[in-house]
Order: structure tokens, then sequence, then C-alpha cells
């Protein structure tokens, strides 16, 4: 057995590891991270994994500041770290999606839309329906057990990510022109897809038991849903897309659950 092969695989796939995080947070790595261009399609594999870090901080802070804090400001504080991890990456793509997509009269014109930098009228409603629909939800699930609500964040944000990577793999990269996603379209093959839809989909089970089918179906149906949108409007993805489909999972997942709770009232 070649140590040294083995040894240059490990340092691969740690540095494609890393390749995410740049990627999909704000997390600084330093020089532990050698920037290669044509090696950032390995990263794909990673973006789950990514999102499960970024949902157990979540999760934590959610926890933590319920001990101490009303359930609403702990859901609030959770909110601002998971942003603040990402910088808003998702945020700022279901934004730029919705002002894209919803405006626009044709793909060339949805797309050029999709590049401003401006945030238009479809862009904050969206954002505003999307964040109000997640303290909502997150607090109604936090209210039942500080367990499930740290258990559904970490699984959302997991399937959010694998549902990008599926979207990557099942539907073609819309721009031409060069892009921060474009890397990453058009490159994702089947040994990389199956992985990154196995691990969320694990995860989730091991953190929510026989709840976490409602939540997985939840992700297939909006991930199809919203890909066969996108094809329709653009002809494929675009890295705005990949972000509003993030965002529109998590909302689905949190949605599945808080679906599945018994009613309150007498």
């Amino acid at each position: 057995m070649n140590v040294q092969a083995i040894t240059g695989g490990v340092r691969q796939q740690v540095n494609s590891f890393l390749g995410a995080v740049v990627f999909l947070t704000r997390i600084p790595v330093g020089s532990l991270y050698e920037f290669q261009r044509g090696n950032l399609s390995r990263s794909v594999i990673y973006f789950p994994l990514v999102g499960m870090f970024v949902g157990l901080a979540g999760g934590i802070i959610l926890a933590a500041g319920h001990l101490f804090l009303p359930a609403l400001i702990a859901v609030l504080l959770c909110m601002a770290a998971t942003v603040a991890m990402t910088g808003g990456i998702h945020e700022d793509g279901l934004a730029d999606a919705a002002d894209g997509l919803l405006g626009g009269r044709n793909a060339a014109s949805c797309l050029e839309i999709m590049k401003d930098s401006r945030l238009g009228t479809f862009g904050a409603l969206a954002l505003w329906f999307s964040l109000t629909g997640k303290l909502l939800l997150l607090n109604t699930l936090l209210e039942r057990g500080a367990w499930l609500a740290f258990a559904a964040i970490v699984a959302a944000h997991t399937l959010g990510r694998g549902a990008c990577v599926a979207l990557l793999y099942f539907y073609p990269y819309a721009r031409a022109e060069e892009s921060k996603a474009k890397p990453f379209g058009d490159s994702v093959t089947r040994l990389q897809l199956l992985p990154a839809l196995a691990f969320p989909a694990a995860l989730a089970f091991a953190l929510l038991g026989p709840a976490a089918a409602s939540c997985i179906l939840a992700a297939v149906i909006v991930t199809g849903l919203a890909g066969i949108y996108f094809k329709r409007k653009i002809g494929g993805v675009t890295g705005d897309c990949l972000g509003a489909a993030n965002q529109l999972v998590e909302l689905a997942s949190y949605l599945a659950l808080a679906a599945q709770l018994p009613s309150t009232s007498a």
C-alpha cells in the first residue's frame, strides 16, 4: 500500500472540504486551504456536511439561548448566527432569484435581473416571508421541545445543501459567462450525488426518527418543483437558484415537522 498516495488522497479530500467551507460560509480557513480552480467541483460532495456544521452551530445557540431567554429571542439569535456564518449567501440567492424569475419577461431578462445587486420588490417580499416563516416555525418547534428544534435545524440545513447538489446534477448551469457558482455547474457525478443525498437522509432519521420521513419527502418535492420551475424559466440553474432552493427546502422541512405536532387546542 502506497502511504504517500493515501496521504495525498486524504489531503485532497480535506482541501475539497475546505473548498466547500470557503464557498458556502464566511468561516476563515486561512492557509489551510489551497485554491485549485480545477478541483472546485470535488467540493460539491461536502456541501451537506458544511450544512450540518452550520445547523449544529445554530442549534447549539438556540438550545443554549432557550435556557435563559424567551423562545422567540432564542430563535432570532439562532437565525442571526447561521446568517453570520454563511454571510447570507443563501438568503441573497433567494432574493435575487425572486427578483429575476418573477420580474423577468424571458430567460435573458431573468438572468440579467438576477445579476443586479440591488434588492427589488419581489426579493424583499421573498426575504420577508422566508425569515418570518423560519421565525414562526422554529418558535413553534422550540415550544414543543429544545431537542426537536435542535434536530430540525441540523436536518434542515443539511437537506438544503443536499438539494443544491441534486439540482447541479439534474439540471444544466444556465449562465454561459463566468460566475461564482459556475465551476460547480455541469460537473457533479453520480458518485458525488449518491453520498450527498444519502448523508442528509441518514442524518435526518438519526436525529428525528420516523418524523424525518416527512422532512425528506418535503425536501424532495420542493427540490423537484424548484428544478422544473428553474428549467422552464431560464433553462437550468444558477447560484441564485441554488440559494433559493436551499431556503425553500429549509422552510419546507420545518413546516413538515410542525404539521405533525399535535394540536394544543382542547
